[in-house]
């Protein structure tokens, strides 16, 4: 079946357990009304669970929603029955939510003996979603990933290694924590400190526990923490063994490319970091900046741009630069 193996329900039912998901583990979520479940077999053999939801008529593409650190693929169905997957479900795209290895019901999960870093996530989880998605579409239409914080910059160095060929993407606060790539000294001692914290926990855990430190909703492994630290201590955005330069792979990004920030992300990628980060793109790429919510409040946080439901106005500037893709006429200008 090649890299991106597959097993599905006859509908909206449980699939039966493949890959590495152990006895011990709950059951995955229930699909909602009107999704199909899915697994999706990486290359190493690793299951990643996915929900596909077809519009109501001819998709005019397909949207791929890759999920941030510390989160599952459930982060775009906040508000419930009212988050990103029904928007873009309603005007007409066709959506596929997964969760990375070792997050949501693609487990083992870190504290359950899943092992894993960041490269297997560029080199085998992405790769093996996009060829599910390409080869569910009978007529040309675009392939377009949309990916939040981890979600896009995986996408962006995937891209760059032709591991994977999007016809766009479209990050939200996607950045990756480098000095070349921060302006501001007092907010690069404090992503270090946050860093080297995250690795001492780790080390002494065996895992980086974001569910009992209520910073997230899944745990990560202590390889995957390090390959972070490692970034921002040597400065060097790179693989494990150092064969894969994922920050040079930016160059070769020539498909358009949108960046999502918010004046409320004080950290995490601020307007400024994430506007240079895809700044290193060779193709297109524009940044939508939220300064305030749709209500006039302050603008969301880091996570709050997908499950805060308050940036529905800059969401729907995304949804047009997608559809743009989709009419064949390029994503054209989107202001800032």
């Amino acid at each position: 079946m090649g890299e991106g193996g597959v097993e599905r329900s006859g509908g909206c039912g449980k699939l039966a357990a493949v890959g590495r998901r152990p006895s011990r583990r709950a059951p995955a979520r229930a699909a909602a009304p009107g999704t199909e479940a899915i697994d999706i077999r990486t290359s190493d053999g690793w299951s990643l669970r996915a929900d596909v939801r077809e519009p109501a008529g001819p998709p005019v593409g397909v949207a791929v929603l890759a999920h941030a650190m510390m989160a599952r693929r459930t982060e775009f169905d906040r508000p419930a029955g009212a988050g990103l997957v029904t928007t873009l479900v309603a005007r007409g795209w066709r959506v596929i939510a997964f969760d990375f290895r070792g997050h949501g019901d693609s487990g083992p999960g870190a504290g359950e003996g899943g092992r894993y870093g960041y490269d297997d996530f560029v080199t085998r989880d992405l790769p093996a979603v996009h060829e599910f998605a390409r080869s569910r579409l009978r007529r040309r239409r675009p392939v377009v990933l949309v990916g939040h914080s981890l979600g896009g910059h995986v996408g962006l160095a995937a891209q760059g290694l032709e591991r994977v060929s999007f016809d766009g993407i479209a990050c939200v606060a996607a950045g990756i924590w480098l000095r070349d790539l921060e302006p501001s000294p007092a907010r690069w001692l404090v992503k270090r400190a946050a860093l080297a914290g995250m690795v001492a926990v780790a080390r002494r855990v065996g895992r980086f526990p974001a569910r009992l430190l209520r910073l997230g909703s899944d745990d990560e492994t202590r390889a995957y923490v390090e390959d972070f630290e490692r970034f921002a201590r040597t400065g060097a955005w790179t693989s494990a063994d150092g064969t894969l330069d994922y920050l040079a792979a930016l160059a070769r990004v020539r498909v358009p490319v949108l960046q999502m920030v918010s004046d409320g992300d004080r950290l995490a990628c601020t307007p400024e970091c994430g506007a240079r980060f895809v700044a290193r793109c060779r193709g297109a790429h524009e940044v939508v900046r939220v300064t305030a919510a749709d209500d006039g409040g302050p603008a969301p946080d880091h996570m709050g741009l997908v499950t805060g439901g308050r940036a529905a106005k800059a969401w729907d500037r995304v949804e047009a630069w997608m559809r743009r893709l989709a009419s064949g006429g390029g994503a054209g200008a989107v202001a800032s």
